[in-house]
Formats: structure tokens, sequence, C-alpha cells
């Protein structure tokens, strides 16, 4: 609580890379309350105690960046153990995904909304993979805009029950909270305005928007030209031509973008954000048609 008596919850949007965890543990540390994003594991209390080793811990997880899981597990270790902090793992859509992905059938409502969420991304993804092996450029951007529009809805969803979640959180706990957020969850922000008590204060942080400012840039934080359409879809704008040259540069992107998890070091604190960057100021120059160029090239096959 603030000497007004007013409880602090801070919304840290980031991306699950090891270059953010010194700023977001800045952030936890300012904090009684963390709240992270990941569905429970049996043995996170066993974790954060001590009690498991990490790659075990891990080897039972679903991580999709295992490099970040394992330097943030040892955050939240140490953090646990010198701080007092209390953590709470905190996501409904992947909770329910994961026991729909060990051959449960939905058995309830929500269970069917998520099921039907996965099944039509799961969809517009496979018709993707088709549209690449067919090779024609016009296909393979449609197909690119029905799986964001498909991941929007997905997106909602899954910002809706964990904004409900971490409002529950709030009813039952005291202190001021922390909730880590991947860069892409923006409408959490109108959500949890919409559902927090009169007496709790929503700050809204950008963990990257200082590194930012050491490459020039005034920027909240940077989002990447696939990431730019399913936004346009999860807050519903009205469709454009513009869609189709995000997604055509949304090609160009990914095809360039480095796959491995990089670590920082001393000489390049923040290498993917550094690539990134270099990446999008690279694309935004791109037209449709040179984005068709570059694809093809990238692709090494010629047009069709």
């Amino acid at each position: 609580m603030s000497r007004e008596g007013v409880r602090l919850l801070t919304l840290a949007f980031g991306p699950h890379r090891v270059e953010a965890l010194p700023l977001l543990e800045k952030e936890l540390r300012a904090h009684k309350i963390a709240v992270l994003e990941e569905p429970p594991h049996p043995d996170f209390a066993h974790m954060l105690r001590g009690e498991i080793g990490l790659r075990t811990y891990l080897r039972r997880g679903n991580f999709g960046f295992p490099r970040f899981a394992l330097r943030a597990c040892r955050l939240y270790q140490k953090l646990f153990r010198t701080v007092g902090t209390s953590f709470y793992q905190v996501e409904p859509y992947l909770e329910i995904v994961g026991r729909l992905s060990e051959g449960k059938s939905p058995a309830t409502e929500l269970e069917h909304k998520v099921w039907k969420c996965e099944h039509e991304a799961t969809g517009a993804l496979l018709a993707y993979y088709q549209s690449v092996a067919e090779g024609n450029f016009t296909s393979v951007v449609e197909a690119v805009k029905d799986f964001a529009r498909a991941d929007a809805l997905r997106l909602r969803l899954r910002a809706e029950l964990r904004a409900e979640a971490i409002k529950a959180l709030l009813d039952r706990t005291e202190g001021s909270v922390c909730v880590e957020a991947g860069y892409i969850h923006l409408l959490l922000i109108k959500l949890l305005r919409d559902r927090i008590k009169p007496r709790v204060k929503l700050q809204v942080l950008y963990l990257l928007r200082d590194p930012m400012r050491t490459f020039g840039l005034r920027w909240r934080q940077h989002l990447g030209p696939g990431d730019v359409l399913t936004l346009r879809y999860v807050f519903g704008l009205r469709p454009s031509l513009f869609d189709s040259l995000l997604a055509a540069r949304s090609l160009v992107y990914v095809a360039l973008l480095p796959k491995e998890e990089l670590l920082p070091s001393q000489e390049d604190p923040y290498p993917h954000l550094r690539r990134e960057l270099e990446l999008q100021r690279l694309v935004k120059r791109l037209s449709y048609r040179e984005c068709a160029a570059w694809y093809y090239r990238l692709a090494k096959r010629p047009p069709f």
C-alpha cells in the first residue's frame, strides 16, 4: 500500500528474453507479489524452495524459451529467499490448453471455447503451411492474415481469462502486485482497468523502453509487423490494404529473425532487441512488391 492507502498494480510488458530479466528483476523487487505469465506447475513451490533441481523442474514443464526459463527460475528463487516475494503462476487459458493436450475432451463451456480457438488457430496455421508449399506469394499473405485473425481470437480470450484471474488474486491478497506480461498482450490494460477496484492504481511499464532510447528511439516498445497485424485484429480495427502490407513485411521479418536464444554480453547487452530493431528498419521501407521479391529470394524459389 502507498501512504494514501492505494494499492499498486504494475503491468510490466516485455519479451521472454534473457536480456530483459535484469529489468524485470528491478520491478519484482519493488513489489510484494509477482504474477507470472505461465500456467501452474505442480513442482513450482518445491522449485522456489530449492527442493527440486531446476533442470528437473524444467523437464517436467513446457517452456518455449529454455535459456530464459532457467535464468528466470534462478531469479525467482533468489527473490523468494532474499526478499520474500510471493509468486503466483496465473495463465488460465494455457492451463486449459495443457489439460486438453493430454487427450481430455472439453467438459465445460469454457473448455469448448478454448478448444475452438485452438482448433481454428491450428487450422489456419496448417493452411499457411499449405500455401507456403504451393509457393504463391499472394496466397501466403492471405494465409498470414487468416492466421493472425485466428490468433487474435485466442489472444482476446486468453487476456479475458487472465484479467479475471488477476482480479480474483487481488481480492484475496494484500500488497503491491507486479504482473508479468508478454509484449503483445496489450488488451490486458483495458481489461484490468475495467475490473480493478477504485483503491487500486494500475501502472503500465514497458521493460525495454529505456534500452530502446540507447538505440535512439523513444517508442514505448517495439513490435514486429506480424505483431502489429495481430493487434489490429485483437482491437477490432477496420480491415485495410495496410493489413496485406504488414503480412508481407512479416514474412521477410520472420525469415530473417534469429531463431536461437541469444545471451547478452557486455559488448552486446540487448542482442535480440538490436537485431529486431535493425530488421524493423529494413522491412518498414519495403513495398508489397519488394516484400515478394525478398520472399522468393529467401525461399530460394522463383515466383509463380
